[in-house]
């Protein structure tokens, strides 16, 4: 999506420089070219990226290894966070006994 979204930037700037590069034309407004040009920019721009997008993101993955992991350490449970715990699984739940 960023790659596209570049895309995007880099065209609306072009077609602005293009727009104010070139003298106005009497039957069409700066306005007109900026639209007509855009449209047509925007439309390769975001192809391209595209493009550019799905090359890096093969290249990428050529390259990307699969890694397991596993763990062995033991977590230790505090003494008091399991003294609560047992009582709590000790007691019935009074709000069911009645």
């Amino acid at each position: 999506m960023r790659f596209i979204a570049v895309g995007v930037v880099l065209a609306i700037l072009i077609t602005l420089v293009l727009t104010f590069v070139f003298p106005e034309q009497p039957n069409y407004s700066r306005a007109q070219v900026f639209g007509f040009v855009g449209i047509i920019l925007v439309t390769v721009f975001v192809g391209l990226s595209a493009a550019v997008a799905v090359a890096v993101d093969r290249s990428s993955s050529r390259r990307a290894r699969t890694v397991v992991m596993t763990t062995s350490e033991r977590v230790e449970v505090d003494s008091e966070v399991a003294a609560v715990e047992a009582d709590s699984e000790a007691k019935p739940n009074e709000a069911s006994a009645n």
